[in-house]
């Protein structure tokens, strides 16, 4: 599928790498949803994740955007919100002084994964929220 690169289109995809990143590190996703027309969405996830497992799931949404629109996003992001910023202060604080392995898995599983990627996006811009049954079987 073609998505148009519209702050709405993004944020669905945006989300959908989120949530694909959590399940494949085992992590429980309870909700993902758009907030409204503007570009906002959210997903949580049933526990608090590790500080690891937050840095791959930060990682997972903008590297969700590039897989689909071969670029990052084009607005410019407030550092406090930033989260490839924020995923790198993460990997520091672990000792992780190198993140090029990090970066590079997400965007592997996210290449290797954007049907589903694509999937999950569509059905958010659909429904404006996918949860219960619907989202289990959504995710791997």
């Amino acid at each position: 599928m073609i998505f148009a690169d519209t702050e709405r289109n993004r944020a669905a995809v945006h989300e959908a790498g989120h949530a694909l990143i959590a399940s494949s590190r085992g992590l429980a996703v309870t909700v993902i949803e758009l907030y409204s027309h503007d570009g906002e969405g959210g997903m949580r996830l049933r526990e608090e994740p590790s500080e690891l497992d937050r840095v791959w799931v930060l990682y997972g949404g903008p590297f969700a955007e590039k897989v689909v629109f071969r670029k990052w996003t084009p607005d410019p992001v407030p550092p406090e919100l930033d989260e490839l910023l924020l995923a790198h202060s993460l990997c520091w604080k672990l000792g992780i002084y190198s993140t090029i392995g990090i970066r590079d898995q997400v965007e592997d599983y996210l290449r290797a994964q954007r049907g589903r990627l694509e999937l999950i996006a569509t059905r958010l811009l659909e429904a404006n929220i996918v949860h219960g049954a619907e989202l289990a079987e959504l995710l791997p």
